[in-house]
């Protein structure tokens, strides 16, 4: 038994949040459209990824699950003091880096509904999201690598 089947949700959520982040990462990598310059659409079965509107709809799918996760956990997180997540942000940067992703992405999809946004507050939502998505990446590896080695010097001493 593991410290993470411990924790609200166990592996599954862990899974279930893995799973969302890296669809979302992939998604918006190949929005920018970077498959094909970068020769990955080219790949054997990766063909799909170069189409707009399948990567699209994929990534509203991951945000939407992402979402779905995130209020679940503060829907426990209202009902039980203390605990410990292994999944998620723990800290106020990494909720305040999400919920930047979110409104900006809420401003981005309600500009493709239909929703008329003067073209500076739209390319502003865009590099907003960009620059918010990649402190998000950079900051979820810094923490793995982080724990990674916490968890190596941990055993190291025991």
């Amino acid at each position: 038994m593991s410290i993470h089947d411990l924790t609200p949700g166990g592996r599954p959520a862990r899974w279930l949040y893995g799973l969302a982040t890296g669809l979302l990462v992939f998604s918006g990598m190949a929005q920018l459209p970077m498959m094909k310059r970068y020769y990955l659409a080219d790949l054997p079965g990766m063909a799909w990824s170069e189409d707009f509107f399948i990567t699209s709809n994929l990534h509203y799918l991951a945000g939407a699950l992402l979402l779905a996760l995130m209020a679940w956990r503060l829907g426990l997180k209202a009902r039980q003091a203390g605990g410990w997540w292994s999944w998620g942000p723990r800290g106020a940067w990494g909720w305040t880096l999400l919920a930047v992703l979110m409104v900006t992405g809420a401003g981005k999809v309600a500009r493709n509904a239909g929703v008329y946004l003067p073209p500076d507050l739209f390319m502003a939502l865009g590099l907003i999201h960009l620059g918010a998505a990649m402190a998000f990446i950079f900051t979820g590896l810094g923490s793995l690598i982080k724990g990674r080695k916490a968890e190596v010097q941990g055993r190291q001493t025991a």
